[in-house]
């Protein structure tokens, strides 16, 4: 037998948590509308399969209500939300900032030196 408290986990709550979520609401708003903390929403990730595909399921929809919205909006700061929360979302596809792997070999040279490079490259050529 295990101890603890019973958890107040619901099969109906992975249907739920995909409606929720697909009307742009975080995990978080899905936490407080039904009682838990965010953390329990954690748990039962790890714990139940099914909650857990449901969620993925809810963030895809999320990111779709998201961006639908910000497509039929105009310009004002609604738009500046939900870019926002885009970012926040979805951030592989809209953070600001790119990684680039970058894994040759890196000259740095100062301006005397790219002079006397091409002044040594002048006088080879006999110009």
């Amino acid at each position: 037998m295990s101890a603890g408290r019973p958890t107040k986990f619901k099969p109906a709550y992975c249907q739920e948590v995909i409606a929720v979520m697909g009307e742009g609401l975080s995990l978080t708003a899905f936490a407080g509308d039904i009682g838990v903390s965010r953390a329990t929403i954690n748990n039962w990730m790890d714990e139940h399969p099914e909650f857990l595909e449901a969620v993925k399921i809810g963030q895809g929809k999320r990111t779709a209500f998201l961006e639908r919205g910000l497509l039929s909006e105009e310009v004002g700061p609604r738009v500046t939300a939900r870019i926002f929360a885009l970012k926040n979302a979805a951030p592989e596809e809209w953070k600001d900032k790119r990684e680039v792997e970058h894994s040759g070999g890196l000259e740095v040279s100062s301006k005397e030196q790219r002079d006397a490079a091409v002044a040594a490259a002048m006088r080879a050529d006999g110009k």
